[in-house]
Protein backbone atom coordinates (compact mmCIF):
# COMPACT_ATOMS: atom_id res chain seq x y z
CA UNK A 1 0.00 0.00 0.00
CA UNK A 2 3.12 2.31 0.82
CA UNK A 3 4.50 1.78 -2.89
CA UNK A 4 0.91 2.44 -4.46
CA UNK A 5 0.64 5.70 -2.26
CA UNK A 6 4.25 6.76 -3.15
CA UNK A 7 3.44 6.25 -6.97
CA UNK A 8 0.09 8.63 -6.45
CA UNK A 9 2.65 11.55 -4.57
CA UNK A 10 5.16 10.71 -7.43
CA UNK A 11 3.05 11.35 -10.47
CA UNK A 12 1.60 14.48 -8.80
CA UNK A 13 4.73 16.34 -8.15
CA UNK A 14 5.80 15.19 -11.90
CA UNK A 15 2.84 16.91 -13.20
CA UNK A 16 3.58 19.62 -11.20
CA UNK A 17 1.03 19.48 -9.04
CA UNK A 18 1.19 19.45 -5.57
CA UNK A 19 -1.05 16.40 -3.51
CA UNK A 20 -2.73 16.51 0.16
CA UNK A 21 -4.32 13.16 1.18
CA UNK A 22 -7.24 14.33 2.71
CA UNK A 23 -7.15 12.31 6.53
CA UNK A 24 -9.96 10.86 5.80
CA UNK A 25 -7.70 8.71 3.23
CA UNK A 26 -4.83 8.85 5.29
CA UNK A 27 -7.13 6.59 8.49
CA UNK A 28 -8.44 4.05 6.01
CA UNK A 29 -4.69 3.25 4.61
CA UNK A 30 -3.31 3.09 7.90
CA UNK A 31 -5.92 0.87 9.98
CA UNK A 32 -6.29 -1.16 6.52
CA UNK A 33 -2.10 -2.06 6.58
CA UNK A 34 -2.50 -2.45 10.53
CA UNK A 35 -5.08 -5.09 10.11
CA UNK A 36 -2.83 -6.78 7.47
CA UNK A 37 0.13 -6.17 9.80
CA UNK A 38 -1.91 -7.95 12.39
CA UNK A 39 -3.06 -10.97 10.52
CA UNK A 40 0.83 -11.58 9.24
CA UNK A 41 2.12 -11.22 12.73
CA UNK A 42 -0.59 -13.91 14.00
CA UNK A 43 0.79 -16.38 11.28
CA UNK A 44 4.19 -15.59 12.02
CA UNK A 45 3.63 -16.84 15.02
CA UNK A 46 3.51 -20.42 14.04
CA UNK A 47 6.92 -20.15 12.33
CA UNK A 48 9.08 -22.04 14.69
CA UNK A 49 6.33 -24.65 14.91
CA UNK A 50 5.84 -25.10 11.28
CA UNK A 51 9.67 -25.04 10.87
CA UNK A 52 10.40 -28.24 13.39
CA UNK A 53 7.19 -29.54 12.77
CA UNK A 54 6.09 -29.30 16.25
CA UNK A 55 1.98 -30.15 16.11
CA UNK A 56 -0.70 -31.10 18.50
CA UNK A 57 -3.26 -33.60 18.19
CA UNK A 58 -7.18 -33.95 18.32
CA UNK A 59 -8.76 -36.97 18.22
CA UNK A 60 -12.98 -37.31 19.18
CA UNK A 61 -16.18 -36.05 17.72
CA UNK A 62 -15.77 -32.88 15.41
CA UNK A 63 -18.32 -31.12 13.16
CA UNK A 64 -16.95 -30.56 9.99
CA UNK A 65 -18.31 -26.73 8.57
CA UNK A 66 -16.85 -25.34 5.08
CA UNK A 67 -17.27 -21.92 4.65
CA UNK A 68 -17.55 -20.46 0.59
CA UNK A 69 -16.64 -16.83 0.23
CA UNK A 70 -18.06 -15.14 -3.15
CA UNK A 71 -14.84 -15.60 -4.84
CA UNK A 72 -15.06 -19.35 -4.65
CA UNK A 73 -11.91 -19.46 -1.47
CA UNK A 74 -12.99 -20.53 1.82
CA UNK A 75 -12.58 -22.94 4.36
CA UNK A 76 -13.15 -25.76 6.37
CA UNK A 77 -13.24 -26.01 9.93
CA UNK A 78 -12.90 -29.08 12.37
CA UNK A 79 -15.06 -28.24 15.25
CA UNK A 80 -14.16 -29.38 18.70
CA UNK A 81 -16.51 -27.76 20.63
CA UNK A 82 -14.12 -24.69 21.90
CA UNK A 83 -11.52 -25.46 19.34
CA UNK A 84 -11.61 -24.42 15.77
CA UNK A 85 -9.17 -26.51 13.65
CA UNK A 86 -9.25 -24.62 9.64
CA UNK A 87 -8.41 -26.32 6.69
CA UNK A 88 -8.17 -25.38 3.18
CA UNK A 89 -11.80 -25.60 1.43
CA UNK A 90 -10.48 -28.37 -0.54
CA UNK A 91 -8.73 -30.63 1.62
CA UNK A 92 -8.88 -34.30 0.68
CA UNK A 93 -12.57 -33.92 -0.53
CA UNK A 94 -14.05 -33.19 3.16
CA UNK A 95 -17.75 -33.01 3.20
CA UNK A 96 -19.43 -31.50 6.08
CA UNK A 97 -21.23 -33.78 9.00
CA UNK A 98 -20.40 -35.11 11.55
CA UNK A 99 -17.42 -37.68 12.43
CA UNK A 100 -15.03 -39.06 14.62
CA UNK A 101 -11.88 -36.93 14.05
CA UNK A 102 -7.74 -37.30 14.17
CA UNK A 103 -6.96 -34.14 13.79
CA UNK A 104 -2.61 -32.94 13.79
CA UNK A 105 -2.37 -28.40 14.22
CA UNK A 106 -0.58 -25.79 14.83
CA UNK A 107 -0.96 -24.71 18.13
CA UNK A 108 -0.62 -20.93 17.98
CA UNK A 109 -3.15 -20.52 15.54
CA UNK A 110 -4.70 -23.64 14.85
CA UNK A 111 -3.88 -24.37 11.48
CA UNK A 112 -4.45 -27.73 10.56
CA UNK A 113 -1.48 -29.89 9.46
CA UNK A 114 -3.59 -33.15 8.69
CA UNK A 115 -6.95 -34.39 9.24
CA UNK A 116 -8.27 -38.59 9.17
CA UNK A 117 -11.75 -38.61 9.29
CA UNK A 118 -13.77 -41.88 10.44
CA UNK A 119 -17.63 -42.62 9.87
CA UNK A 120 -19.46 -43.49 12.88
CA UNK A 121 -19.01 -47.05 12.24
CA UNK A 122 -15.24 -46.85 12.40
CA UNK A 123 -14.45 -47.00 8.59
CA UNK A 124 -11.81 -44.82 7.37
CA UNK A 125 -13.45 -42.19 4.94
Amino acid sequence: MSTYLWKILKRKRKDGNSYKIPIKDSLIIALLTLFIGSLFIYYLLDLPNVLSHRTNEYKGNCDIVIFDNLKGGGHGEANFGKHSITFPKNYQGIEEGNYYCEVEYYPRSELGKSLKLYKSNGNSK
